[in-house]
């Protein structure tokens, strides 16, 4: 686990006691305020890069569609906080490209240090905001920014790993459970995901053999498991890799029974939608020549590609759903004037037709 929110959930069980009601209560009114708070990034977002209804009307989406309430008061994870900083982060960098004063640049900077404390893997989205600032308003104008940056996040990230080495001896960034994630999703009993019984954290067994031979053993051995896997069965391991990017936009398969009615396919298909009306919002996007269309692209090209190799659990594309969300909003304001006549031969009036009086069944 990242250090970020698991302090933060060690410091709710110091003040109001581990495992306790009144922790439970307090960490879940926590990851409601984080979701909260995303409401107003994504109108600010909405605001800046489209027009200020989209901001307005993907804001009252986030604040009251079911789906994207349940995180926040069901998963105690940092995915309610990850989707928040992600979204400031997104908002700090659109002001950026066009004031890049010191204290933006210094908090930005911070920023980015905090969220990879808390999820690691929102590194790669570090990068490509940090290269859009580059592109957008200039190698030359941004370097100073873009450096500084990149240093405060650096000075804020590197007591966790100085702590790592006086531990463990060794260099670790942030957290080393990649290999282990890995080849829990690529082997010879797995379909393309894993499940948790397989996790150390609920499986007796596994766990008693990470004790055994030590965390650094423990994931060397797993790596290498899954590097054996991939060496032997290179055409299931693209198999496994293509299923898991498919899955991860219409979810993965999963039991929806509901009176006897098993809606799987159901589910399935509002996770397509979702994920076609954003990508659809992307195109008209980049359609429009706005610059932020390369961004956006990021979030959804970039992001997802290290859960193409591990799993695709809904909550892990959670994090991009407000962007996802602004684009989908767009679309569907665009396409407010577009008008749809459909050729229903039965209720267009022919010429001459009286259709005053009842006709014979």
């Amino acid at each position: 686990m990242a250090p970020g929110y698991t302090c933060l959930l060690a410091g709710v069980f110091r003040l109001f006691g581990v495992y306790s009601p009144a922790s439970s209560w307090v960490i879940l009114a926590l990851n409601s305020l984080f979701a909260a708070l995303t409401c107003w990034t994504i109108y600010q977002i909405g605001c800046l890069v489209f027009d200020e209804p989209v901001g307005r009307g993907a804001a009252w989406t986030w604040a009251l569609f079911p789906y994207l309430v349940y995180y926040p008061v069901r998963v105690v994870y940092d995915t309610s906080l990850s989707a928040f900083l992600l979204s400031l982060a997104l908002l700090t960098t659109l002001h950026l490209a066009d004031r890049p004063t010191a204290r933006l640049v210094m908090g930005c900077g911070l920023l980015w240090g905090v969220m990879i404390l808390i999820n690691p893997s929102l590194l790669t989205m570090m990068v490509c905001c940090l290269l859009w600032l580059m592109w957008r308003s200039g190698a030359k104008r941004m370097t100073g920014a873009v450096t500084l940056s990149i240093l405060m996040t650096i000075l804020v990230v590197s007591p966790w790993i100085i702590r790592n080495y006086r531990v463990f001896g060794k260099v670790i960034f942030v957290r080393d459970n990649l290999p282990m994630e890995l080849a829990m999703g690529n082997n010879d009993k797995s379909e393309g995901f894993w499940t948790r019984e397989e996790h150390p954290a609920n499986d007796r067994e596994e766990m008693r053999r990470f004790q055994q031979v030590g965390e650094f053993r423990y994931m060397a051995e797993r790596g290498a498991e899954f590097r054996q896997f991939v060496r032997e069965n290179p055409k299931r391991f693209a198999y496994f890799s293509l299923r898991r990017a498919l899955y991860f936009w219409i979810g993965p398969p999963q039991a929806a029974i509901v009176n006897g009615y098993d809606f799987n396919i159901s589910r399935h298909m509002n996770f397509l939608l979702g994920a076609a009306f954003a990508f659809a919002g992307l195109w008209l996007t980049f359609r429009r020549h706005r610059p932020e269309a390369y961004l956006f692209a990021c979030f959804l090209f970039v992001y997802p590609l290290p859960y193409f190799l591990v799993t695709p659990y809904p909550r892990y594309k959670h994090l991009i759903e407000p962007e996802m969300l602004l684009l989908i909003v767009y679309v569907l304001w665009e396409a407010r004037g577009i008008e749809v006549r459909w050729p229903i031969p039965f209720l267009v009036r022919k010429k001459g037709a009286d259709f005053s009086a009842p006709t014979d069944p």
